[in-house]
């Protein structure tokens, strides 16, 4: 996060300089704008092709693996960014609560695909299934794993859930 300056965004941007500082105009609103990217960012990967988000056990498991192995494949610059602002955010109450409202829409979606999906406890079970997918891509980013199948653990947390068949 220390190279995250007006002058770094607009050499990165191919953006004539000043051009940063002209749209956020101090730090926090440069960070803001960064995180307000890199959620947008991250919900076109959610969204995005190749992602079947069925209201079924094995739609979530696709959705949540297919995530995953964008996250530390052709998307690994946004899940870096991602963990970088994460991190941020915690030593930052500010861009935490900021942070926080791209989340909550995100969680609304998924909260109703897990329930029609079977989950008997959607709210527990998408915070558990979306942070084990947060620290398995961690963990894949640092340590690959040989025959990564993301989709297959996903089934195994899904059933370890006890969720039923619709």
């Amino acid at each position: 996060m220390g190279g995250l300056t007006h002058e770094a965004v607009d050499t990165a941007a191919h953006a004539p300089p000043g051009s940063a500082e002209e749209t956020f105009p101090t730090q926090k609103e440069l960070l803001e704008g960064v995180t307000q990217r890199a959620i947008e960012r991250e919900l076109a990967m959610a969204g995005g092709p190749g992602l079947d988000f069925v209201a079924t056990r094995e739609g979530v498991a696709t959705a949540f693996g297919t995530f995953a192995l964008r996250a530390v494949g052709e998307d690994r610059a946004v899940t870096l960014a991602r963990y970088a602002l994460h991190a941020q955010a915690a030593n930052n109450p500010a861009l935490r609560t900021f942070y926080a409202v791209g989340a909550d829409e995100v969680d609304t979606t998924a909260i109703d695909i897990f329930r029609r999906a079977g989950s008997r406890h959607p709210e527990r079970d998408f915070g558990i299934l979306a942070n084990y997918m947060t620290g398995l891509v961690f963990h894949e980013l640092a340590l690959p794993t040989p025959g990564f199948d993301p989709v297959e653990r996903a089934r195994v947390l899904i059933d370890i859930l006890g969720w039923s068949t619709p």
